[in-house]
């Protein structure tokens, strides 16, 4: 049963999940850390307690979440290791890092597992993709009993999925709300107004997923949009023309690079 809770690192992520446990269950007691004292805010909106330095309390934490830069991951784990962590599961959300990085970076029986969500677990709405192999089926039990409150759970069969997934689906909001982007900019300048260009965009937005939920064959929508020599064949043969798929397609890549070797310069 899980009752301590540890939180290295404050950034937007850990908000999104600080949100989401709060709205299943307050009952935890977590221990929000980072060095950044202003970040004390954060911990206070979800009433939960705050450190800029790290204290024996993580050596009653029953889960270790690492939320912290990549680059500062050897830094954190020399910091932590000093503490006893054998009835601990370090949960990792950092990019690009290894679990046989981390394990070798801390005592050989601490259990670590390495996981990849997006900013959408806040409402509920994501996947926990997660990879590990040094949970026994004991530790999996928990950490898929509580990610299960506020999340959709699959495990990944082997680590590279982790750093695929960093690319597709970590990043996934970000590119979404770049497409939502120019499409509010597109209204802007046929005229609307800033106001209207975002409440038109979001509403064509929220109802497009709909679609696409309910159909379930986006090239059939298509097709039923795009009728021959109209308006929406107009664009789709201009964004066929530039490629746009193939940019779309490589930028994900260079994400997924990225993110096998992201400490690399």
């Amino acid at each position: 049963m899980i009752k301590n809770i540890s939180i290295i690192g404050a950034g937007n992520l850990t908000t999104s999940i600080l949100s989401a446990i709060d709205r299943v269950d307050n009952s935890y007691i977590i221990d929000l850390i980072d060095i950044d004292k202003n970040k004390k805010s954060i911990a206070k909106k979800y009433n939960v307690n705050f450190s800029d330095i790290y204290s024996n309390n993580i050596s009653k934490s029953d889960l270790i979440f690492l939320l912290v830069k990549p680059k500062e991951y050897k830094k954190v784990l020399k910091e932590i290791k000093q503490f006893e962590l054998k009835k601990s599961i370090l949960v990792s959300f950092m990019a690009g890092i290894t679990h046989d990085q981390i394990k070798d970076n801390l005592e050989e029986n601490t259990a670590v597992i390495r996981c990849m969500t997006n900013l959408t677990i806040r409402n509920f709405e994501s996947y926990i993709f997660y990879y590990s192999k040094s949970l026994d089926k004991k530790q999996t039990k928990i950490i898929e009993g509580f990610f299960s409150q506020f999340s959709k759970l699959k495990r990944c069969r082997i680590e590279d999925e982790i750093n695929k997934l960093t690319a597709l689906y970590g990043s996934g909001p970000a590119y979404y709300v770049y497409f939502n982007k120019i499409i509010i900019e597109s209204f802007i300048q046929m005229g609307y107004s800033k106001k209207d260009s975002k409440l038109y965009t979001d509403d064509l937005l929220k109802g497009s997923t709909k679609l696409i939920e309910k159909r379930n064959d986006s090239d059939k929508i298509i097709d039923e949009i795009a009728s021959k020599g109209g308006t929406t064949e107009a664009a789709l043969l201009e964004f066929k023309k530039n490629k746009i798929n193939q940019i779309l397609s490589k930028g994900i890549i260079r994400a997924y690079k990225k993110s096998k070797a992201i400490l690399k310069k």
